[in-house]
Order: C-alpha cells, then sequence, then structure tokens
C-alpha cells in the first residue's frame, strides 16, 4: 500500500506540477534608468523611434500618468522592489557616505522584504540583472541575500559601458568577472537575461526577472553602429543619447523574440517604465510636454513612461490615463501569481510594529484597473518628498509642489501638464485640502529620512525648477539647443 502511494506521489510531481507551475505567469520588470517621458516614439518622440517597445504599448496598455516615488535612482528603486514608499523606512536621498550614519544602515532595510523575497516564496525562480545601487556595505544587503537567486551586474548606481576584464565592477553573484562576453554592456545585460529566461523557462519553472539597464544614464557611451543613425542630430550628448536608446529598443526587442522562441510571451507579464524622469542637463533627455526633469518634483522628474504587456490578461491599443504609479508593481505581481495581494496601507496610517509595517504595501493590483472591471482611480492622492528638497502630492488633476527654494505652486495637471500656471493665489481651498493631505501623509511615515544629500546638490536643485525646458517634441533633425541652463527658444518655456 506504501509502495502504491509513493508511486502516486512521484506521478504527480512528474505530470500535476509541471502543469501547476505552468499556470504560473512569468514576470519581467524592464528598468531603465534616466530615461525622459518623451523619447519614445510611443510617448510622441520625432527623433528616437522605438519600434519594439512601440509595439508592447500597441498590444498591451500604455499608462499616460506613470510615476515612481522619487526623483532619483536609488530612492525610486527602493519604493519599486518594496511596494512601499521608501520614505517609511528612512531611504529618501541617493546614497552617499555620511560620518554620523552607520554604513550598515545606508541601504534597504534587511528586515524588509523585497518582491524578490515575496515571489521567491511563491515558488519563482528570481533574478537581477543590471544596475543594484541599494546598498552593499554589508554581505546581508547583497542581492543574493535580499531574495534573488541569481545576479548579474554591478552593486554601485552606474558603470562604463565600455567594461575591460580588468577594469570592471560586475559580479556574478559573488564573484567578481574577469572574463568579457560581449564588449558593450548593454548588449551584455540582454544576453544574460535571455540565458536566465532561457534556462528557467526550459526547466518548466516560473520566474520573475528584474532587468534593470543602466541605460540610458551617464557616462554618454554608444556604439558606432547606433552612433551612425543619428548622424543628423548636431548635439553631441543628444546624439550619444539617441544612440543609446535605439540600443535598448533593439535588445528589448531580442528578448521578446526570445519569449515567442519559447513559447511564453503570452503568459509572461511585462512591466516597461524608468527609474526616474530624463536628465536634461547631463544626457540632454527631453521630459516632453512635462517641464522639469530628474531630480525634481515636477512632472518631468517624477512622470515616467510605463507599459504593461500580459496578451493572455491584459487588452490590447489601450492607453490608461488614471494615475498610477511604481509601488503598485509589486502588489499587481503577487496577484498575478495567483496569490492575494498585500493588503494596501490606509492613508494616514502609521504602523508601529516593524513586521506588520515591512509586510504592508502603499500599491495597489493594478490588474482590475488595466483590465477595465474598474473604472475607479487606483489611488486617491500620490505623495512625494525628499527633505530639504521638495515635497508634493498629487490628487485627482491637481497637484500641490512645495519646495526649498520657492513659494508652494499649485497646478491643474489636466488643463495644465506642463505646470505654466501657478494656481497657487487663485485657489487657496484647494492648496489648503491638498497641504492637509501632505501633513497628514508625512505625520504617517514610520521613520525619519537616515541620510540626506551632500550640500552641494541644494544650488543645482534651485536651478532644476527656474531654468528653461523643451516643452514641445524637437523634429528629427531640429538643431537647436535645448539643455542648457540659459537655452531661450521661443519654444521653451
Amino acid at each position: 500500500m506504501l509502495k502504491r502511494i509513493l508511486t502516486l506521489t512521484a506521478f504527480l510531481n512528474l505530470v500535476l506540477i509541471p502543469f501547476v507551475s505552468a499556470e504560473k505567469p512569468n514576470l519581467l520588470i524592464i528598468l531603465a534608468d534616466d530615461m525622459g517621458y518623451g523619447d519614445l516614439s510611443c510617448y510622441g518622440s520625432k527623433q528616437i523611434p522605438t519600434p519594439n517597445l512601440d509595439a508592447l504599448a500597441e498590444n498591451g496598455v500604455r499608462c499616460t500618468d506613470g510615476y515612481v516615488s522619487a526623483s532619483v535612482c536609488a530612492p525610486s528603486r527602493a519604493g519599486l522592489l518594496t511596494g512601499r514608499y521608501q520614505n517609511r523606512f528612512g531611504f529618501e536621498h541617493n546614497l552617499s557616505p555620511h560620518d554620523h550614519v552607520k554604513p550598515e544602515r545606508l541601504g534597504i532595510d534587511i528586515r524588509q522584504p523585497l518582491i524578490s523575497n515575496k515571489l521567491k516564496e511563491l515558488g519563482y525562480q528570481t533574478g537581477i540583472i543590471g544596475k543594484w545601487h541599494l546598498g552593499d556595505n554589508i554581505p546581508e544587503m547583497h542581492p543574493n541575500q535580499r531574495g534573488f537567486d541569481y545576479f548579474f551586474g554591478m552593486l554601485g548606481g552606474g558603470h562604463d559601458y565600455w567594461p575591460t576584464p580588468q577594469k570592471n565592477k560586475l559580479l556574478l553573484n559573488g564573484e567578481k568577472i574577469t572574463k568579457i562576453r560581449t564588449p558593450y554592456l548593454t548588449d551584455w545585460f540582454t544576453l544574460e537575461a535571455n540565458d536566465f529566461i532561457d534556462r528557467n523557462s526550459k526547466a518548466d519553472k516560473p520566474w520573475f526577472l528584474y532587468l534593470s539597464y543602466n541605460t540610458p544614464h551617464a557616462p554618454m557611451q554608444a556604439k558606432e553602429e547606433d552612433l551612425a543613425k543619428f548622424s543628423h542630430i548636431n548635439d553631441k550628448t543628444r546624439r550619444i543619447y539617441c544612440a543609446m536608446q535605439h540600443n535598448m529598443d533593439n535588445n528589448i526587442g531580442t528578448i521578446v523574440a526570445k519569449l515567442k522562441e519559447l513559447g511564453q510571451l503570452e503568459n509572461t507579464l511585462i512591466v516597461f517604465l524608468s527609474d526616474n524622469g530624463g536628465s536634461v542637463e547631463v544626457s540632454h533627455a527631453i521630459n516632453a510636454p512635462c517641464r522639469g526633469g530628474k531630480g525634481s518634483n515636477l512632472e518631468g522628474g517624477l512622470r515616467v513612461p510605463m507599459i504593461w504587456h500580459w496578451p493572455s490578461k491584459l487588452p490590447k491599443e489601450t492607453t490608461y490615463s488614471q494615475p498610477v504609479i511604481s509601488l503598485d508593481i509589486l502588489p499587481t505581481f503577487i496577484a498575478a501569481s495567483g496569490a492575494e495581494a498585500p493588503k494596501t496601507q490606509a492613508f494616514g496610517q502609521s504602523i508601529k510594529n516593524k513586521k506588520e509595517a515591512a509586510m504592508a504595501t502603499d500599491g495597489v493590483n493594478l490588474l482590475p484597473y488595466l483590465q477595465g472591471e474598474n473604472k475607479a482611480a487606483p489611488h486617491e492622492s500620490l505623495f512625494w518628498r525628499m527633505t530639504l528638497r521638495a515635497k508634493s502630492v498629487r490628487s485627482g488633476d491637481w497637484k500641490l509642489l512645495v519646495r526649498a527654494h520657492g513659494d508652494p505652486e499649485l497646478y491643474n495637471l489636466k488643463e495644465d501638464p506642463s505646470e505654466l500656471n501657478n494656481l497657487h493665489g487663485k485657489n487657496p481651498e484647494m492648496a489648503a485640502k491638498l497641504r492637509e493631505q501632505l501633513i497628514k501623509w508625512e505625520g504617517s511615515l514610520e521613520s525619519n529620512p537616515l541620510w540626506i544629500s551632500n550640500n552641494t546638490w541644494f544650488k543645482y536643485n534651485e536651478k532644476l525648477y527656474t531654468r528653461k525646458f523643451m516643452l514641445t517634441q524637437p523634429e528629427k533633425d531640429d538643431p537647436r539647443d535645448f539643455w542648457g541652463f540659459n537655452a531661450l527658444e521661443e519654444n521653451i518655456k
């Protein structure tokens, strides 16, 4: 009898478990780095054709009002991977050494689970390829200790695109890379991503991959064959940026091709976004029609392209215009896996028990909204704060911005997406209502910032609000200067 039971168990393991695994969707985050809101052709670019990302948008859901939780890299990524406002656990600024902060605190609190931890518990093979930038001072902060089975990339915030065996910061899990697989880093990350997908798909295991490109973050470096396609652009930095964008789009196309080859595309949930708005000064990104850029709480710093693609579950040729945020990815992915999405933390609620707080989320499961089943807005309000830089709240069409170097600003984003007409003096009731929401949200945060940006950033931060910005898309070969701090073209406000 026991033998018959064991035989039946073996049969179920061989037959039913692969069947169950196949039912779980694969989950893929593709994250660009410092990419402009207006620098995909499906978001209006006339200079950068991005046919592969356009195809994902055409066959999925394109969000017009997608946001991240911070306007700079590290805190934005901390919010994305935890599904919580990173302000709740003190990760409010980019990482930098401070004498008053213990090195082991410079990163995401090791008690805070990440999306990788949660999906690993649900039976997923988990991987990160590319940029980490979430702390590395103690072994417990390493990606392999944060729920990722596989890690290839760099722990810091940037990397040369032409690594050499002698000069690189790349790791394969815990081992330093000493052999270059392919010369250009974006290509290499994609090869590793395709290998991860191929390996786990053939093993019939559901997988979660966080493909964290550093494209098009500085240093501005591109392949000659990509640069040749943009020789008509006079500005050198902009030309390199366009070439880097083109290269990333081509690489994403090979990932989609791999999924098709393996028969996995229909049951793979893909979300593409940038970690923050484009860096106008450094990389000559264009965030049009949004004013502002990386580092500011203007729309150009916080609003990013966001594309959701899951052919078997999400509609095609759909534009979604309600505000959504990167914090929504974690609960959406968990719900997509078949598990119950974590409970959204109530507005104004502060969870003092650290274990309970770590399990909460500020995001929501977007599937009912993207599928058209729920017509309401996913969020009543969204919030942002970088202490001593700026804080802001968006509720419906209205946004209140309070920055360190200026008077409060109130905008109606539906009527004024470029934030040119400050209505603070004309609508004091709405300004007071949003300020009350912002104060209530700040009062609910469980932690103060654990570190602050270097003071040298404050003067630079003022320029991010007072300089001129390109608010319309330039033509393919427009020769004008849109990026200098003193640019004065008529169509730059």
